[in-house]
């Protein structure tokens, strides 16, 4: 059995409706839940505006592995966060800015981001170090649902009014 970890993940930016059943058969094979409670996510639950979480505990690596690579496959931005494994790994938060690669960030078990000394010696400059935190800070950007529905005007955005 894998260690395990809780783990919290925040999914917004630009979804293409056709990635929609995609992403929640993801977050369904993950155990991704609407909260802690256990209240099962559907695509209900995707709101344009908002942003899409979903919460698991014991997570294989503290990951939502299918749903984290489906947002990489799709280019839909993500933030998780994990608590540690004792002895195995420790709470992290990996930011995907919906290109590129995702990145990791060390925290505390009080979810504070964490830098090293080997890290801020590579960073160099008080400018880069500030950069580095400003990226771990990251929050997708609320959801927008792009082509595919009557809800949709030209651009592919949704109209909201």
């Amino acid at each position: 059995m894998a260690d395990r970890a809780s783990a919290s993940i925040r999914i917004g930016g630009v979804i293409p409706h056709s990635c929609i059943s995609g992403l929640f058969e993801a977050i369904d094979r993950d155990g991704g839940r609407a909260d802690w409670e256990g209240e099962p996510l559907d695509p209900a639950s995707l709101r344009p505006g908002e942003t899409l979480a979903a919460f698991a505990y014991a997570q294989p690596g503290g990951m939502f592995e299918w749903t984290e690579q489906f947002c990489e496959d799709h280019g839909i931005a993500f933030v998780r966060a994990s608590g540690s494994c004792s002895g195995v790994f420790g709470p992290e938060r990996v930011v995907f800015f919906g290109t590129g690669t995702p990145a990791q960030f060390d925290m505390t078990e009080n979810e504070e981001i964490v830098l090293a000394l080997s890290i801020i010696r590579a960073l160099g400059t008080f400018e880069a170090i500030e950069a580095w935190f400003e990226s771990a800070e990251f929050q997708p950007p609320p959801i927008t649902i792009a082509g595919g529905t009557a809800e949709t005007g030209e651009n592919g955005e949704t109209d909201n009014g």
